[in-house]
């Protein structure tokens, strides 16, 4: 073999190993995902008036390097065939919740507090004993169909449904194992000035 054919050969792979990389950075789309939520809370807010609300935390993550772009993102809770849109989003940490309107979303991820409530113009939405499914989607920027990222199933037992009656909330944690959560009723703190009610995860 000469020396040319050679270099020939050795060029046609660096060139290779080049647009492969350049695939993997600039130009592969990838998806967005969403790791399983540890905690998920069924409660209420109050401002501008008492409305249902689904929480939950959870990393939203890239498995491109270029990343994912969220115009928006909502939940949908089925129960028994019933199905109700939780449109209105947003996220952040306990003491600043920023409204859901674009979110770059990188590899090393997102890891951020979501709270999904629904629109006060939508009927006053009443939790009930028995299975539901959570489906959380997020429309992405470029695209028309919304994606679904996770769906978490939880079982809400007669006495959650009595505390969810009297307007409190109830935290769901995932079992140790991942498969399932536990539930348990928390009782609504005092509101001050009309602020919306937020929970610490500890």
């Amino acid at each position: 073999m000469t020396p040319a054919i050679v270099s020939i050969i050795i060029a046609s792979l660096s060139l290779g190993i080049s647009a492969t990389t350049a695939w993997l950075t600039l130009f592969r789309r990838g998806r967005l995902a969403m790791t399983k939520p540890h905690v998920v809370f069924f409660g209420f807010d109050d401002v501008p008036k008492v409305t249902a609300k689904i929480f939950l935390r959870g990393l939203l993550y890239s498995t491109a390097a270029r990343g994912q772009v969220i115009e928006g993102m909502f939940a949908k809770l089925t129960r028994t065939g019933s199905e109700q849109t939780f449109g209105f989003w947003g996220y952040g940490e306990t003491t600043r919740l920023n409204v859901g309107s674009g979110l770059f979303v990188g590899q090393t991820g997102v890891a951020v507090n979501h709270h999904f409530v629904l629109s006060v113009h939508e009927a006053e939405y009443r939790f009930m004993a028995g299975a539901y499914t959570v489906e959380v989607f997020a429309r992405l920027a470029g695209v028309r169909a919304p994606r679904r990222l996770q769906t978490v199933e939880i079982v809400v037992t007669d006495s959650h449904a009595k505390a969810l009656r009297r307007h409190e909330g109830v935290l769901f944690e995932l079992n140790p194992d991942g498969a399932g959560y536990s539930g348990h009723a928390r009782p609504r703190p005092a509101l001050n000035g009309g602020e919306t009610f937020q929970f610490d995860v500890d």
